[in-house]
């Protein structure tokens, strides 16, 4: 079985809201699908912080030479199953966190592990903005945060793509008091949150009551919002992080493994995740979209060109989006 398709690939380690770093180019999926694996054609896409930072450079987890493929948030439709395949069938409306399988372009293979069938309310460009972030938001407060039904909670970055989601599933999951941080107070209350701080004006260590909340969830990064968090927690509460202080990596770790450390001994906790992509959890998101708890916010829209997602990486890296960035690929 032999398909030819667009992807757009990684060509350089450079600025992918500028020309040279990603090229869109012929590619060709050949052989069998593998027993547990789906092939989706691509309707919408989106990106993510660590799409740019891994072409960039400022992450290298990928070893594998350039050009190559990249991207994580999709949504499409199923148009062949492997045969170990139970779950899902050819023509399933489906979305995915399916980085790690080059999904950036109009055809990909994915474990079908990772996909699920996408909530049926939502077109393809509303559903391919919520996989990673919502998957993302969801284990940060459900899983590393252990937030329980009354739980008080401050989100750093509520109008972000994982912040977002995040004032959204606090209040699903119960929690009584959601506070975050953002300049775009309209969006964020209208996603829920009790109340919101204007950091450019005011910092919430300095607003709010110290050593009253139950869960801190850093979704931007900077030792400054970890000082800050700390001293918001009550001593029973949990920081949980996304990202680190802004620092290269080999001055980063060891700060994270210090603060990981003494957590165990003193209090509040510390916690910093890599996001599991997995179809359980995004059985959760859709629920809550279907319940009326959940809902995409997308702050622009743009075409499958080279010129489109150059845009797209440049909106992204610009730190002026309220929600995600989408691309559709095909109608």
């Amino acid at each position: 079985m032999t398909t030819t398709f667009k992807q757009s690939v990684h060509v350089a380690l450079s600025n992918p809201g500028e020309s040279g770093a990603l090229e869109i180019r012929d590619a060709t999926l050949s052989g069998d699908l593998k027993p547990n694996f789906v092939q989706i054609s691509t309707r919408a896409l989106s990106i993510n912080p660590v799409d740019y930072k891994m072409i960039t450079g400022e992450l290298n987890f990928n070893k594998k030479p350039l050009p190559r493929g990249f991207g994580s948030d999709v949504a499409g439709v199923v148009e062949a199953i492997g045969s170990d395949v139970t779950r899902l069938k050819v023509g399933d409306e489906v979305y995915s966190d399916a980085i790690g399988f080059t999904p950036f372009g109009e055809v990909f293979r994915v474990p079908e592990s990772k996909v699920s069938l996408k909530p049926q309310s939502l077109s393809f460009s509303e559903a391919a903005a919520i996989p990673l972030a919502g998957l993302t938001a969801l284990q940060a407060l459900r899983d590393k945060g252990s937030m329980k039904s009354g739980a008080k909670v401050v989100i750093f970055g509520g109008s972000g793509g994982v912040g977002s989601f995040a004032i959204q599933i606090a209040k699903a999951l119960g929690a009584s008091e959601v506070v975050t941080t953002s300049t775009n107070e309209a969006l964020c209350k209208q996603l829920g949150a009790d109340r919101v701080i204007n950091y450019r004006n005011e910092s919430a260590s300095e607003v709010l009551q110290s050593s009253h909340y139950d869960l801190v969830f850093d979704t931007v990064g900077g030792y400054n919002h970890y000082e800050q968090g700390v001293k918001l927690l009550k001593s029973s509460g949990t920081y949980v992080t996304i990202v680190g202080d802004g620092v290269s990596l080999p001055k980063l770790i060891p700060r994270l493994l210090w603060r990981k450390f003494k957590s165990n001994f003193t209090s509040p906790g510390y916690q910093i995740f890599l996001t599991d992509s997995n179809s359980s959890d995004l059985d959760v998101l859709t629920q809550l979209v279907n319940e009326g708890k959940l809902k995409a916010s997308i702050d622009s829209t743009f075409q499958f060109t080279d010129e489109g997602v150059r845009e797209m990486f440049k909106k992204q890296m610009s730190g002026r989006t309220k929600g995600k960035n989408v691309m559709e690929v095909k109608k």
